[in-house]
């Protein structure tokens, strides 16, 4: 009838758990927890332990006298020519304030520049725009009103009273008469150059009118700004062109 219980305490006595290690005084110097600590060797648990026990028992180090033997530690290496710095270690440069205002500073300039760059973009892509449209369209303007103005060119060049003045600021739809009847010739070309640019055009084949008038008709808006010189020159049936007439047209 004792047998079962025999049985039951021996099984229970075998499931039992071990014990944990009590962590005291005596665990502590049994193993030397103090010097392993202070050499860096403990790992990091049992460091967390030994600093919380510890703390929970101040009057421990106290015995140890450890602030006196570290006094006369910093006194030694101090007498030894090796002074320990004990502040604390300056924060990598990452982590320091001129860090965090340099990448503040960096951050407001590249977002300037960004908007910069897209304020630019936004310009340029309206120009290439308006270009599109113009080459689309073309410069000209339907003239408001019409104009009839005549002109009598000089005689010999250099002379620069034979003037003509139109403006593109109001498109106008010029009817000009230029009179060569002091000429018998009929046939005529016109060299048209733009001062301090290069030629303008040239118009060929113009043929004087019962009125011995060359007549010309143009859109204010199709000539840039700018002083132009014409060269009437007249076309013999053989022979080379014959200078005529001379004339300047100011464009404003």
């Amino acid at each position: 009838m004792e047998c079962p219980a025999v049985n039951v305490r021996t099984a229970s006595a075998g499931n039992a758990q071990p014990a944990a290690a009590r962590f005291d005084r005596k665990f502590i110097e049994d193993h030397q927890l103090i010097e392993r600590y202070l050499e860096n060797k403990l790992p990091y648990k049992g460091a967390r332990d030994l600093e919380n026990w510890c703390r929970a028992h101040p009057e421990y180090l106290d015995e140890l006298k450890l602030s006196e033997r570290a006094h006369a530690t910093l006194k030694l290496l101090d007498a030894s020519g090796q002074p320990q710095d004990l502040t604390e270690p300056p924060p990598p440069w990452w982590k320091t304030t001129y860090f965090s205002i340099g990448l503040g500073v960096v951050a407001v300039l590249s977002l300037m520049a960004f908007w910069t760059v897209v304020g630019k973009y936004m310009l340029l892509r309206g120009e290439l725009e308006d270009t599109r449209t113009l080459m689309q369209q073309g410069t000209l303007v339907q003239p408001a009103t019409q104009n009839n103005l005549r002109v009598s060119p000089d005689r010999a060049p250099g002379m620069d009273r034979a003037r003509i003045v139109v403006t593109r600021s109001a498109p106008e739809l010029v009817d000009l008469h230029i009179d060569m009847s002091y000429t018998k010739l009929m046939q005529f070309r016109m060299i048209v150059d733009k001062r301090d640019q290069g030629r303008a055009l040239i118009l060929e084949n113009l043929l004087k009118d019962s009125n011995g008038e060359l007549q010309l008709t143009f859109n204010t808006t199709g000539l840039s700004a700018g002083i132009y010189t014409a060269r009437i020159e007249a076309l013999p049936p053989r022979g080379e062109p014959i200078p005529e007439g001379w004339l300047i047209l100011d464009v404003r």
